[in-house]
């Protein structure tokens, strides 16, 4: 090391890991397992199947828990671990083939993983139901081109960064169509649901509303009166530096780094009954973004809008609408760079999605479970060490 380099301290190991280190009781870890798996429709035919469905379903899970990301790692990581799993559930298996899960991808229902998925999720802590939803969409580009677009949206619990629910979009349509299935697959009761302008229309916003949840929803063009309505009320309030304006809160933010120095200012109103639409629309507070950044010698302005149903002041809107942007940086990041998702061309069959609702499963198992962990870390663990697998497979599946 040169003299007077510091190399920084990495932190691989902690509480939790200690923790996921313990030994589990194997005999409720595979009951449980097999039970899961009691009712789970296999196409197969059963005089030639070597394998059942769970063992199958649990070499995939433990593969993208341990850093694999492709079919081929899988059955690698299969090969290599086989003896592990011998010894994890008390039977004796020979490492399944490539093509043998490359079938199980393809073939299975992702609506069967869906369901297993949701019932999974009922073990994890209950603390959803206050926290803000992003909703957002996000293409498969490996499996997407100008012919065929493979494109998935997700519900995100952005303060415990879970994955909720995923719908797949049918094909050469918008990801609005996936709103009804993903708004059915989860109780979203008192939640907060942030939207973009795609979904800013009353057929969508009131989709939320009957399943008793509040929306935050861009306001831009395709709105042009309501667009209309807001930039009006915001600029003339502005002109008077807001005096005598009733039901206005404020709130700016500054934040400097990497060269770019950003300032928000954040203005709200939830008095509204000068607002044709407020009834229609049923809302009780409208929003306005002024973002001034700069980059050198460069300015950038920008103005936003958004509508709620839900009454708040500026901080707290303030937190939601840049917390809806929180679904790029810790989901769809943590897919592309460190799952590989973008990178996958899988689009044989179903098992583009069965592929991506494996990976956000294994996401929100360490998260879950390893929250101090990064999910980069928190694999690497899994591949090192398998006692810190077995550790988060028993944390998922022995109650």
């Amino acid at each position: 090391m040169r003299k007077g380099l510091i190399m920084p301290k990495r932190k691989t190991t902690g509480k939790n890991f200690v923790d996921l280190q313990q030994e589990i009781d194997l005999n409720i870890f595979i009951q449980n397992i097999k039970s899961n798996f009691k009712d789970f429709p296999d196409p197969r035919i059963k005089s030639r199947c070597a394998y059942p469905m769970w063992y199958l379903f649990l070499v995939i899970l433990s593969g993208y828990l341990s850093g694999c990301n492709t079919v081929s790692d899988i059955a690698h990581f299969a090969e290599i671990r086989s003896s592990w799993f011998t010894a994890l559930i008390g039977e004796k298996f020979s490492a399944p083939s490539y093509d043998t899960l490359w079938w199980f991808f393809v073939r299975v229902n992702p609506k069967i993983f869906k369901d297993l998925i949701g019932r999974w999720l009922q073990n994890l802590p209950k603390d959803l139901k206050d926290q803000l939803l992003a909703i957002d969409g996000k293409r498969l580009r490996g499996v997407s081109d100008k012919e065929h677009i493979s494109h998935i949206v997700e519900l995100f619990a952005i303060e415990s960064r879970l994955v909720i629910a995923q719908e797949k979009v049918p094909d050469k349509l918008g990801e609005a169509k996936a709103l009804p299935a993903l708004l059915d697959s989860i109780d979203i009761t008192g939640a907060v649901i942030s939207v973009d302008a795609l979904y800013a229309n009353i057929h969508d916003t009131r989709l939320i509303l009957n399943k008793e949840a509040d929306f935050i929803v861009g306001i831009k063009g395709n709105q042009p009166n309501l667009e209309a309505e807001l930039h009006n009320f915001f600029e003339q309030a502005k002109a008077v530096n807001y005096e005598g304006v009733d039901g206005i809160t404020l709130f700016e933010t500054h934040e400097k780094g990497h060269g770019r120095i950003e300032r928000r200012s954040i203005c709200v109103v939830n008095e509204l009954d000068w607002l044709p639409q407020k009834d229609e629309w049923q809302l009780k507070a409208l929003i306005e973004i002024r973002s001034e950044r700069i980059i050198g010698d460069k300015i950038g302005l920008e103005t936003r809008y958004y509508a709620s149903s839900r009454k708040a002041d500026a901080k707290k809107f303030a937190y939601w609408i840049r917390g809806h942007w929180g679904i790029e940086n810790t989901l769809h990041y943590v897919m592309d760079v460190i799952f590989k998702e973008d990178a996958s061309l899988s689009d044989i069959g179903f098992s583009a999605e069965n592929m991506s609702l494996i990976r956000r499963l294994a996401a929100n198992i360490i998260r879950t479970f390893d929250p101090d962990s990064g999910i980069a870390d928190a694999r690497r663990n899994a591949t090192y060490d398998p006692n810190y697998l077995r550790g988060l497979l028993g944390r998922m599946f022995v109650k």
